[in-house]
């Protein structure tokens, strides 16, 4: 069966224990990250050495992707019912993955105490996204309100993506990062390319060089959503960007590029309800799961207007 050692959360914590009379004070004093492993059942934990100590918590029957669930409001809540133990260890060092991820009892991990309680498991995760326009969001019209309500954010192009998660704000099909918004990345948007001059910065302008023809429709060479690679004058650059170059007989778009957006999950675990000889408490913060699990891509296109 799988060995599992459990363990607890990254804050400082004392633990007093009677002993003929006597108080002892042990200090628990843990990173604010955990991690997770399972086969069937799923095993939260972290580890310390120095001395040699672990807290983890056993819930059966879950997987830890049942927590990157998150509805319309990009949120999740949960509360599982768990097994938590603190553990110390003669060992000088130990493994966090071998201790909890291996299959069979290791041989090799010499176990000093051993403390276990039923408990709940409080976890809430948080999904953020990201275009990666080099705009920080704030500075899109992500809530115009300031309510937190995000469904009037900017839209520029109205193609039903808004300008914080679009990776094409004025859906030209040049790529919004690529128009040069912030040129020397101080975050003032004051500065951003206007090839044309007119005020409008060429990440919201449909029509960057204002020669009468969209953006999106100088694709001379090659219709592939992608006009910065249609170059009739190599001094010049794109034709895009040389007004002098305006053929309003090429073909028009059709269709917008494809997005990729970035997701991020914070995923955090609080312990409640637990009772160890040495320990009761109704609440105690484990922390954020780390892992390569937390970062993920969506993509999509959206309908051509």
């Amino acid at each position: 069966m799988r060995n599992l050692f459990f363990i607890l959360t990254a804050l400082s914590l004392t633990l007093y224990s009677c002993d003929d009379g006597d108080i002892i004070d042990v200090e628990l004093d843990f990173e604010d990250t955990f991690n997770s492993c399972q086969e069937t059942d799923l095993v939260i934990y972290k580890t310390k050495g120095d001395p040699s100590e672990s807290l983890s918590i056993l819930i059966d029957n879950y997987s830890i992707e049942s927590v990157f669930a998150v509805d319309e409001t990009n949120t999740f809540t949960v509360t599982k019912s768990g097994t938590f133990i603190y553990r110390t260890y003669n060992d000088e060092s130990i493994n966090g993955s071998d201790l909890f991820c291996n299959l069979g009892p290791s041989s090799q991990v010499s176990i000093k105490q051993d403390y276990s309680s039923s408990c709940d498991v409080l976890f809430e995760t948080v999904l953020t996204e990201d275009d990666n326009d080099g705009i920080p969001a704030a500075l899109e019209n992500q809530d115009p309100n300031g309510d937190d309500d995000f469904s009037d954010a900017q839209d520029t192009d109205e193609d039903g993506i808004p300008d914080y998660l679009d990776v094409d704000d004025d859906g030209d099909n040049v790529l919004t990062k690529d128009e040069n918004p912030d040129p020397n990345g101080d975050g003032d948007l004051s500065d951003a390319q206007d090839t044309d001059e007119d005020g409008t910065p060429d990440y919201l302008d449909k029509d960057d060089d204002d020669d009468g023809i969209d953006t999106r429709d100088e694709e001379t060479d090659s219709q592939d959503q992608n006009p910065g690679n249609d170059i009739t004058n190599s001094d010049v650059g794109a034709d895009y960007l040389n007004k002098a170059v305006a053929d309003d007989t090429a073909p028009k778009a059709t269709a917008y590029r494809t997005h990729t957006i970035q997701q991020t999950y914070q995923v955090q675990a609080t312990i409640l309800e637990f009772s160890f000889d040495i320990l009761s408490q109704d609440e105690l913060d484990f922390g954020f799961l780390t892992g390569s699990s937390l970062t993920d891509t969506r993509t999509g296109t959206p309908v051509f207007k």
